[in-house]
């Protein structure tokens, strides 16, 4: 192993239900289909790098179940290195996804399983040393990221965290972490201001309450609105781009697999962030989540 860029993350198994609307309260309706896909955050944007051309090694950990078996398998498929992927004696991770077709909105209930117990030891130094871009979130315990974060700016790595899902997380790790990549209500919980969600001025006062160093970023996914980017102390608005959505699951982390493996080319946050815009829209014209992510000749294509 060793890959330009490391996604230290959770892999869980998607379960997806597709139905027309939302079940009111107690409701009862009929599903139109279930599908399940290779997921969990980690994977998912290790996925998305990996159909980009980019090298990309993915760190944490399967249950031993079938679950496993078959996940192991299918990112082996998409060329992830999963050499430093571990068994876990239990059960591997779960997500149960409801997708509203009607909105292509969906609701996701994650049981963490394996993911638990990710360890930040599993990335041996030499490994990590050799790599330019580590990503991680929040699926896997938050001191073992923090611990893996510190290690890394030894050898002057790129630090990406996305924090989803909204957790409450320590300071240090903020300030261990180069790239803060996250939706709205993820800023909200981490600031624990109010955003008005169609002005920048309050998303970026927000982000001001962080105090964060001169060399520290943010990008605020807007949905197909766009992206507030905050860099060099800054704030810039990137557009989104108009589709016609079919399932929204899994765009926020194409968005960063995408934003990390132009990174690693141009070492331009701002040209990064706009091809992440352009690979997140086109994602969730398709199905699932990893089985969404697009190739590189897509998204040079897109207009």
């Amino acid at each position: 192993m060793s890959s330009p860029i490391i996604v230290f993350g959770s892999i869980n198994m998607d379960l997806v239900v597709y139905s027309d609307k939302q079940p009111a309260k107690g409701e009862t309706i009929l599903g139109n289909s279930f599908e399940t896909f290779q997921g969990g955050k980690g994977a998912n944007q290790a996925v998305a790098i990996s159909k980009l051309g980019c090298p990309v090694s993915l760190i944490g950990k399967v249950g031993d179940d079938v679950f496993g078996d078959e996940l192991l398998e299918s990112l082996n498929s998409e060329q992830v290195d999963t050499s430093l992927v571990e068994r876990h004696e239990g059960p591997s991770g779960v997500a149960f996804i409801y997708v509203f077709e009607e909105t292509s909105e969906n609701q996701i209930i994650v049981i963490s399983g394996s993911n638990e117990q990710v360890k930040s030891n599993q990335i041996p130094d030499k490994e990590l040393s050799a790599t330019d871009v580590l990503i991680s979130q929040l699926e896997i315990p938050p001191s073992e990221i923090e611990d893996l974060f510190i290690r890394a700016k030894k050898s002057g790595i790129y630090r990406i965290l996305n924090t989803a899902p909204a957790l409450k997380i320590s300071k240090n790790l903020i300030h261990e972490t180069d790239l803060l990549v996250m939706n709205e209500s993820e800023l909200e919980n981490l600031t624990e201001q109010t955003i008005e969600r169609q002005n920048t001025d309050s998303i970026g006062q927000a982000i001001k309450g962080l105090n964060l160093s001169t060399t520290q970023s943010i990008a605020v996914t807007l949905g197909s609105k766009g992206v507030y980017v905050y860099a060099n102390q800054k704030g810039h608005f990137i557009d989104g781009h108009k589709v016609e959505p079919v399932d929204t699951t899994g765009s926020g982390d194409c968005f960063i697999g995408a934003l990390a493996s132009q990174y690693l080319e141009s070492n331009d946050l701002l040209d990064s962030v706009n091809f992440a815009n352009k690979a997140a829209a086109l994602s969730v014209m398709k199905r699932g989540a990893s089985s969404s992510m697009p190739t590189l000749k897509e998204v040079v294509n897109f207009q």
